[in-house]
């Protein structure tokens, strides 16, 4: 068993970190201004239907895979789509390899079946790749992505799950701990302060000095959530590769 789990990590394909945008160029294939509109448009779409469609452009496939184990790794890896419906979806685009995929969530397989994937690759964008037009590839390829999932049953909430996390509710019981913790604190202050004042007073008379720093310092740490945090999904294996 132990020896079973040690060539699998020695086996384990060398996979990138999880994108934080719906989008991701690693070749710089794409314009800030493509990249930015499709960002939004996916983004848009999670919101709209909770199904999850990531872009992710790079020069080559890493070394030690092949795409179609990368494409089933990244969305079980990456946890593309929701929990439980694994409606996820991963363009890959390998520029100097002339490669693409179309990786597919298991709760999508009905409606982007691997036929479609493939049209989609072979028809759409191909043709667009080959006269090294990479943005109308990407954004006509997404189109279609977009188009043929959407009659899915699967609704969004109107947030991303990024969103959702960011303003997620604080629980009641952490609520009350902080509000008690708070009080507690406050009691201290006021007799600490009250304490400082009686011994000012005590050692010059009637002058109050105040203290010219703060008992207590705040700082407020805005943080900045990513444009995109994966729903959790566990599978995928469909979809289509091809080249040009």
């Amino acid at each position: 068993m132990l020896s079973t789990l040690f060539l699998s990590f020695l086996l384990a394909i060398p996979l990138p970190g999880k994108p934080t945008h719906y989008v991701t160029d690693n070749a710089g294939a794409l314009s800030g201004d493509t990249a930015e509109r499709l960002d939004q448009k996916l983004k848009a779409f999670e919101e709209r239907t909770s199904d999850q469609v990531l872009v992710y452009v790079d020069k080559k496939v890493p070394e030690g895979t092949t795409l179609e184990e990368m494409g089933a790794q990244a969305i079980h890896q990456w946890g593309i789509g929701q929990a439980k419906k694994d409606n996820g979806v991963i363009l890959f685009v390998f520029t100097d390899d002339h490669k693409m995929r179309i990786e597919v969530g298991y709760g999508l397989e009905g409606s982007l079946t691997d036929a479609k994937s493939k049209l989609i690759t072979s028809t759409i964008m191909k043709p667009r790749l080959q006269s090294g037009d990479f943005n109308g590839a990407v954004e006509h390829g997404v189109e279609a992505i977009l188009n043929t999932i959407g009659s899915e049953s699967y609704k969004g909430n109107g947030h991303s799950v990024a969103e959702a996390n960011a303003n997620a509710p604080i629980p009641q019981k952490t609520v009350l701990v902080f509000f008690f913790l708070g009080a507690f604190m406050l009691i201290l202050v006021l007799k600490a302060l009250r304490f400082r004042r009686h011994r000012a007073y005590a050692s010059s008379g009637f002058s109050d000095s105040s203290s010219s720093s703060s008992d207590f310092s705040s700082s407020d740490s805005s943080s900045s959530s990513s444009d995109f945090d994966s729903g959790g999904g566990d599978g995928g294996g469909g979809g289509a590769s091809d080249s040009w």
